[in-house]
């Protein structure tokens, strides 16, 4: 029976009772304080981890030149910074010169003698495989559970409105049959998180 009386028989029975219920919920209590602990350095380490990524992204020339491309109608690029001659470091790249670099390899004719592309558009293809490569590596990172589109969201969200939405459309249609013809899936399916779809729109001949 249940009494605070001291000189009650059943008091130490009380007493015992009070003690483990006392101690029963400090324990539930340090549980609770162990799990926030544990969800603010789970997200401290997220968010690390994410400004890491996009600092490796920002930072990495090929990035920055794949993101003058698609932010100018026209822009000289330095797409050669090993020259000798600094002048010779930088081409210019339009709108026309993008559409074709990025031409399906089958619809170049290969004339004996010459590569299908100048050594300009081979590097800017070249320039754009290391761009995508990045949202093919966010892809994984979602699908791992590493990440989240919220996650990545206000760093990615122009990019993913330029190539989707903000573009000339005969010109994001050359770039989704890239990256349809040459394997870039997980950047299609990056795109359908954000709620955009990048698949052609047009018969791929008609890009050429």
């Amino acid at each position: 029976m249940f009494t605070l009386n001291p000189n009650d028989k059943d008091f130490l029975d009380t007493l015992d009772f009070l003690l483990k219920l006392v101690g029963g919920a400090g324990g539930l209590l340090l549980f609770f304080i162990g799990i926030r602990r544990y969800i603010k350095e789970q997200t401290w380490k997220k968010n690390e981890f994410v400004a890491n990524e996009i600092k490796l992204f920002a930072s990495d020339s090929m990035v920055r030149n794949a993101m003058y491309i698609l932010d100018w109608g026209a822009r000289y690029i330095q797409l050669f910074p090993d020259k000798q001659n600094y002048d010779d470091r930088f081409a210019k790249v339009d709108r026309p010169i993008l559409k074709k670099a990025l031409q399906f390899h089958s619809l170049r004719i290969l004339e004996k003698g010459n590569e299908r592309f100048t050594r300009t558009e081979i590097t800017i293809r070249d320039t754009f495989d290391h761009f995508l490569s990045y949202f093919e590596r966010y892809y994984q990172f979602i699908e791992a559970g590493l990440l989240s589109e919220k996650d990545l969201k206000p760093y990615l969200n122009y990019w993913i409105e330029t190539l989707s939405t903000d573009m000339e459309e005969d010109v994001r249609n050359v770039i989704y049959h890239y990256i349809n013809s040459y394997g870039f899936s997980g950047t299609q399916q990056l795109f359908k998180r954000f709620g955009k779809d990048i698949s052609p729109k047009t018969d791929i001949n008609t890009t050429a």
